[in-house]
């Protein structure tokens, strides 16, 4: 898991963020916590 960026484990945290992020860039990607390609994703984005 990324250490930048919050996981979201089940629906009801999805629709949360979705429904309350405002003035921001909202990015949902879904991935595996062990894949590298994921990780090196999240730093992209949380930089």
């Amino acid at each position: 898991m990324s250490l930048f960026l919050a996981k979201l484990s089940c629906k009801r945290d999805i629709d949360e963020v979705i429904k309350t992020v405002a003035e921001k860039v909202l990015v949902l990607r879904f991935g595996r916590d062990e894949d590298s390609v994921c990780l090196q994703l999240d730093e992209i984005v949380s930089s």
